[in-house]
């Protein structure tokens, strides 16, 4: 049930609260504009719980590279599927270059379960 169901509205600055998905935390808010009434969605997904586990997957895993299968990273689906970083047209298209490169940047450190160069 969304809150406006309720009779109350939950806003977050302009956004209101469209949709709540309680078992992953998953938001979907919506903003209308006034003048034009397009109307705009945000999806927020929260992501601490998947950085912690990363973390500890890393912290465990240690710096070997034996064996033949190692998990390398815990990517949340909105940031796969974001235009943005390319890596869905990377994947479907095996291009294992610009996700190996994707993976090495610092700034997606948090993704990564295992230390060393993909």
């Amino acid at each position: 049930m969304l809150a406006g169901e309720l009779g109350r509205t939950i806003t977050d600055g302009d956004w209101e609260l469209f949709d709540y998905e309680p078992a992953s935390g998953r938001s979907v808010w919506m903003m209308e504009d006034k003048m034009t009434g397009a109307v705009t969605f945000r999806t927020d997904y929260p992501v601490t719980a998947l950085i912690n586990a990363n973390e500890q997957a890393r912290n465990e895993a240690g710096k070997a590279w034996g064996g033949d299968w190692h998990r390398v990273a815990s990517i949340p689906l909105n940031v796969l599927y974001d235009e943005k970083t390319g890596l869905d047209k990377a994947f479907t298209e095996g291009d294992k270059a610009f996700t190996s490169k994707w993976l090495n940047d610092s700034d997606n450190r948090a993704w990564r379960t295992k230390e060393g160069r993909v």
